[in-house]
């Protein structure tokens, strides 16, 4: 068993410690499992890799129980998978920063909460069918990609697990090439693409096409509901997981875009995104730049994926009057303070006279089905990972890397083969 330790207070102090690894033969990384009929349960092995927050940090177990149905024990092949739910086998898990928040705030103790695995977005293989799942939508053999809501991760069920028991409409398969390009759509690509980050970008370019009210209920979104041809949007945090997808979107929607980041790093991954710059370390403070720059012809929208309560402050020196700012940060007090300063407090009061927006993703079947189409119709180009892939073994460091504010594209760790 590995165990890592960490302050939950402050995820970049770190301290790892190991115990001797497992005989190779306990260890059940690259089993595949033997494929029965599509309602039952495979061949699978008797224990899977997981990794759990415990008492003594997170830990990487090889002998963690599977995700059956019932808590069912591992000689009980015969188990079926219930109602329209997947089993999965994981290729790929991507890190998101709402992972830090649930590691933070709750702690592996709660009753409901024993030994939680941490992680939303995942990619794998499909290996087992529930007898209510469609059949002509999902069989035995399909890679899926997809995220779990906050109700799973809260109650433990995360996707830092070898296997992976899931609703069939929280997936969608994944495409196998970039649009009409001949470049294949890889399993860490895709991860991050229709994961958290995606959705949530799909999120955030609905609510200023067609407004918040309507942003999450609609069945899809239509090319004539879309509305951003020729508006000017800027897009703060551009080079991280969701600004990069966002700007490709925008982009591919006709609106004129730019993006902000804080490294030469980051300025050639907005450009390959094919997105106008501003960096905010050459130009500081940004906000007295953004005024310079968009102070005759404003903004229609801000959307701002980094948090910076200034920039809101500032706006009405570069955003329309009837432009919007749309936030996804809701910081440590989970969206309370900022909705209030920004949503509730009326100008007389101190408040700031445009329109803000404080976006909370709920994931599912229409969202990430959007980004599928979004990504068929070669609207969203590429998914960008945030240098090398991480092992499985390398999570802390993983997590480190996430919590330094410092990756470009997506976290992305290795779960299989």
């Amino acid at each position: 068993m590995i165990t890592l330790q960490f302050n939950i207070t402050n995820i970049n102090t770190i301290n790892t410690t190991s115990s001797p690894s497992p005989p190779q033969s306990t260890v059940v990384a690259r089993h595949q499992p033997t494929m029965t009929s599509p309602s039952s349960t495979p061949d699978l092995p008797p224990k899977m890799r997981a990794w759990t927050l415990t008492s003594a940090g997170l830990t990487l177990s090889p002998s963690h129980p599977l995700p059956l149905p019932g808590s069912l024990a591992p000689s009980t092949a015969s188990a079926t998978i219930t109602g329209n739910h997947l089993l999965l086998q994981i290729t790929h898990a991507a890190l998101n920063p709402v992972d830090l928040h649930i590691l933070r705030l709750f702690p592996p103790w709660l009753p409901f909460r024993r030994n939680p695995t941490p992680g939303f977005d995942f990619c794998g293989r499909v290996v087992a069918t529930g007898p209510a799942v469609d059949a002509t939508e999902f069989a035995i053999g399909d890679v899926v990609c997809g995220a779990l809501g906050v109700g799973d991760v809260f109650w433990g069920k995360g996707s830092l697990a070898e296997y992976l028991v899931v609703s069939s409409s929280l997936v969608t398969k994944k495409p196998k090439t970039w649009g009409a390009t001949e470049k294949e759509v890889s399993g860490e690509e895709a991860v991050g693409v229709f994961g958290i980050a995606g959705q949530t970008a799909v999120l955030m370019a609905r609510t200023a096409a067609v407004g918040v009210a309507h942003a999450s209920d609609m069945e899809e979104v239509d090319a004539d509901y879309w509305n951003l041809k020729g508006k000017k949007c800027l897009v703060n945090g551009a080079s991280g997981g969701v600004g990069s997808i966002l700007v490709q979107i925008l982009k591919g929607k006709g609106a004129e875009v730019w993006g902000t980041t804080g490294s030469a790093e980051g300025e050639e991954l907005v450009t390959r995104c094919g997105r106008k710059v501003v960096n905010y370390r050459t130009h500081d403070p940004v906000t007295a730049h953004l005024a310079q720059l968009f102070g005759e012809e404003k903004l229609d929208f801000i959307f701002d994926c980094a948090g910076s309560q200034d920039m809101f402050s500032q706006s009405p020196g570069y955003l329309k009057k009837e432009g919007k700012f749309i936030s996804i940060v809701g910081g440590a007090s989970q969206g309370v303070v900022p909705y209030v300063r920004n949503k509730l407090r009326p100008v007389w009061l101190g408040g700031t006279p445009r329109e803000f927006e404080l976006l909370l993703l709920i994931p599912g079947r229409k969202t990430v089905r959007e980004v599928g189409r979004l990504v068929e119709e070669g609207v969203i180009e590429r998914g960008l990972v945030d240098g090398e892939v991480w092992d499985m073994e390398e999570l802390v460091k993983a997590y480190e890397r996430l919590g330094s504010g410092r990756a470009k594209g997506k976290v992305v760790i290795r779960v299989g083969e």
